[in-house]
């Protein structure tokens, strides 16, 4: 009874353990390799991240994780073979902003937004060469070139009503006699508002930038990699916030160009390039590694493996049965490759090249007279791959266990002599075992 309540708990295990061997055993059969010289196509990559403004509008803050939202999208192509280089093209989109603020100074009491659309290239570099093998963690730097395009550089100067804002040295804002804050709506042309006199050539809607990138690729897996970067942008313009060297009315700005900073986080998807790796499936493989590459040879290359190849020889090219013979279509027992004729009558007797011989020609063939050929001179040619180690014709002396069969004493063992053991030991009236009568089979077809 003890034995019942346990019976559950053993079949669960037992199958378990089977489940267990058999998806052990299938994992054998599967192997996953490295591709050669995979194909490797261009990668997509999509982020946001957030623009910060360097000029000579100073803002509050300076940290590259703080300013304007702006969003990008970019293609790469790997441009060596080792993937030490990389060359990418991507287009931005977002805003620069800035503001400087004054208690003293009340004319200092400016801001702007421009709104702009990049297209940029650069080389990228990725230490390979210095940090070698497989990497989670890629680190890279990349310098390049960008065109920005569709400058518009606003203001914001009035509240919703259109009012004026007027800036006190007591740090309020006021329209009329109404305490204020700014909203941000940035309504105004700056070129219109122009607070530094500059010459309207300085306000370009288009210009250029110099980039310098900087940053670490996490490799989430073969395809999928999340970056994280910060860009400075050195432009080709001073007048983006309104305020240059070139300055009329008040302090003129400094020498230098106008910049930007932009902090992003980006996903590159891969979703073209040939695989690094693939599953190969070990057919006829010996799993633990000791196989034997001859059970899938083919050496007359007829797409039919040794093991089962009944016709080992047979000339390249020609067509081939399930079990690698030539088709002998007429079935006169002569190929069709070298048949000369492929539709020979049932029955008939041919030659070795497939033609029909006539009643005079074997009646010539029976009467010819030919020299007697000694056992010594044959071999035999088997079928399929049924040798064995009695397979040259020799005349080999009947082995001293087997000549009590001999019972004629001819030292030949005869069909019936062969019959009569056979019998004798599945009647249990012998004095041999299996493999002896196995070796006596061989023997009588080699003899």
């Amino acid at each position: 009874m003890r034995l019942y309540k346990f019976l559950p708990v053993i079949v669960l295990v037992l199958c378990a353990q089977i489940a267990f061997a058999q998806g052990g055993y299938e994992d054998l059969l599967y192997q996953e390799v490295e591709v050669e010289n995979p194909v490797y196509m261009p990668v997509l990559g999509i982020g946001a991240g957030i623009i910060n403004y360097y000029g000579e509008l100073q803002n509050d803050f300076n940290g590259l994780i703080q300013g304007s939202p702006s969003y990008r999208i970019n293609v790469f192509q790997y441009i060596d073979s080792k993937h030490f280089l990389k060359v990418n093209l991507n287009a931005t989109i977002g805003s620069i902003t800035g503001y400087e603020r004054s208690f003293t100074d009340i004319t200092k009491n400016n801001n702007f937004k421009s709104e702009i659309l990049t297209f940029g290239v650069n080389v990228e570099y990725s230490f390979g060469n210095i940090y070698k093998g497989e990497r989670k963690i890629i680190p890279f730097i990349s310098f390049g070139g960008e065109f920005i395009s569709n400058i518009r550089s606003k203001t914001d100067v009035e509240d919703a009503s259109g009012g004026l804002y007027v800036y006190y040295p007591d740090g309020t804002i006021r329209v009329g006699d109404r305490i204020v804050t700014r909203d941000y709506d940035y309504e105004t042309n700056l070129i219109d508002v122009n607070p530094n006199g500059l010459d309207t050539k300085d306000f370009k809607t288009s210009s250029y930038a110099i980039v310098a990138d900087l940053g670490f690729d996490l490799k989430v897996s073969d395809r999928v990699a999340l970056r994280l970067a910060s860009s400075l942008h050195y432009t080709g313009t001073d007048a983006l916030d309104g305020d240059s060297k070139n300055n009329t009315i008040g302090e003129k700005g400094n020498a230098l160009k106008d910049m930007f900073s932009f902090t992003y986080v980006s996903l590159n998807i891969d979703l073209f390039s040939e695989s690094k790796t693939k599953i190969i499936e070990n057919l006829f493989a010996d799993v633990s590694g000791d196989f034997d590459y001859t059970l899938i040879a083919d050496d007359d290359r007829d797409g039919i493996l040794n093991l089962v190849d009944n016709c080992l020889e047979t000339p390249v090219g020609v067509p081939v049965d399930s079990v690698g013979c030539p088709y002998d279509d007429d079935k006169d027992g002569v190929p069709n490759y070298i048949d000369k004729e492929q539709f020979s009558n049932k029955g008939a007797i041919v030659d070795e090249f497939g033609a029909e011989l006539s009643a005079n020609k074997i009646r010539e063939s029976l009467y010819q007279e030919l020299p007697a050929v000694e056992r010594t001179e044959l071999y035999m040619v088997p079928v399929g791959m049924g040798w064995s180690k009695y397979s040259e014709m020799t005349n080999v002396e009947i082995p001293q266990k087997y000549k009590k069969l001999d019972k004629d004493g001819d030292e030949y063992i005869s069909f019936d002599e062969l019959l009569d053991a056979i019998s004798g030991f599945f009647d249990f009236d012998s004095e041999y075992n299996t493999e002896d009568i196995y070796d006596l089979n061989n023997f009588f077809f080699a003899q």
